[in-house]
């Protein structure tokens, strides 16, 4: 069975960890879920500095990996929530909406400006001085 149109593509997901829950073990759940590579191409991922949770993107190509992103695996009995982007139609579409968003809406500026200054920045330096 071929993916929807609506599935095949981006994915926001959103986890809020169960009550009382220490952000160390947040965390670290967060990080056991977007390590499986069965959930497809992960684009994105941060932890939410006021509270244990996170959020995720990932590029989802197959039915295999749609329902890897859609399992919640280690993060079970969490608030969790997993949802199809409308403009994010893949990888490549990802980072043209984030570009469109900045020049649409923020004066126009622009993806490669910010991956310029990256490329520049001691943040590269650290991270093996790897380019984007």
């Amino acid at each position: 069975m071929t993916l929807s149109k609506k599935d095949r593509g981006c994915h926001l997901v959103v986890a809020y960890a169960p009550p009382k829950t220490p952000m160390r073990e947040a965390n670290d759940g967060i990080n056991e879920y977007v390590a499986n590579h069965a959930r497809g191409l992960l684009l994105f991922h941060d932890h939410f500095a006021d509270e244990p949770g996170g959020v995720a993107v990932f590029s989802v190509e197959t039915e295999e990996e749609l329902a890897a992103v859609r399992d919640p695996g280690p993060l079970a009995g969490w608030n969790f929530k997993a949802h199809p982007l409308i403009f994010a139609g893949g990888t490549l579409e990802f980072l043209f909406q984030m570009d469109y968003t900045m020049q649409a809406y923020r004066g126009g500026r622009r993806l490669r400006t910010l991956t310029d200054a990256y490329a520049e920045s001691e943040l590269c330096a650290k991270n093996d001085g790897r380019d984007l």
